[in-house]
């Protein structure tokens, strides 16, 4: 089994354990960030309409009332851009949070994937250390077979040399040296021979070395594709993360907006109810 596969399941534990506390995160990274209702602004329009309801039955002026609706517009609009602010601070620290967790994970997947990628490494030099050492051992053991053979049959010549030198008769002479002839020419068909078989073994270990190198690029690719694709689906957790946050800004947002509204609505209301003093 390939030792990439066998790690293959340690990224996307990695990548939804990362998934889970950007889940959670985002609470304690909340808790920086203060709530409208206590802000200076906030605090200001909600004390200015109760001093309006208070003043609701007082005879006032005209002008006076037109002083008061002016001052009930400005703390209204502080109080709307104070929960502008927060939500542009809070949707950055969001972005920010979601940015961190994914290159967490992104980090996390990458560290793994290089564990992976050390491990084929290791794996594919394994087998290529293998195939030299057998294209070495089988060498050494076709040099070793022919060089017996020639050695046997260098042999073979020097001793029917040594009779040929003592044979009596030009017959047997010429006998003699029909028989080194072809004592030599098989050891010329023996060192063709072993340069066939050394030919063909190169060859062999050649194709097998080609065949690990594919074999290594394959599996290194397959790795690498895996681990973009882990880190494209945390790039698409995340944002879906970060959307549904700011989904829930705004609407928060909305609510306040809803609020601050309300409050404006109430404090022209109690202007309204102002009898206009002569």
């Amino acid at each position: 089994m390939n030792p990439s596969r066998r790690l293959r399941p340690l990224v996307p534990l990695a990548a939804v354990a990362l998934l889970v506390v950007a889940l959670l995160a985002p609470s304690a990274n909340a808790a920086d960030i203060p709530p409208l209702s206590s802000s200076t602004q906030y605090k200001a329009l909600v004390k200015f309409v109760e001093k309006l309801h208070g003043l609701a039955n007082t005879p006032t002026s005209a002008s006076q009332k037109a002083v008061y609706e002016g001052q009930l517009e400005s703390k209204h609009e502080a109080a709307v851009n104070k929960s502008t602010a927060l939500f542009n601070r809070a949707k950055k620290a969001a972005s920010a949070e979601a940015q961190r967790a994914f290159k967490a994970g992104a980090r996390t997947i990458r560290s793994t994937e290089a564990g992976e990628l050390a491990a084929l490494r290791m794996e594919y030099d394994t087998r290529m250390d293998r195939a030299a050492a057998n294209y070495q051992d089988e060498l050494g053991r076709i040099e070793d077979e022919f060089d017996g053979r020639i050695a046997t049959l260098r042999k073979e010549i020097k001793r029917l040399r040594n009779q040929k030198a003592n044979a009596k008769s030009a017959a047997q002479k010429t006998l003699i040296e029909e028989a080194i002839e072809r004592r030599i020419d098989r050891i010329a068909g023996d060192r063709k021979l072993e340069q066939e078989e050394i030919a063909d073994l190169k060859a062999g270990y050649r194709k097998e070395k080609e065949a690990i190198r594919a074999a290594k690029a394959s599996a290194t690719k397959l790795v690498q594709q895996d681990d973009d694709a882990a880190i494209a689906r945390l790039r698409d957790d995340h944002n879906r993360i970060y959307n549904a946050r700011v989904r829930t800004l705004q609407s928060k947002r909305a609510n306040q907006l809803s609020d601050l509204e309300a409050k404006l609505d109430a404090g022209r209301a109690a202007i309204e109810r102002m009898p206009v003093s002569g």
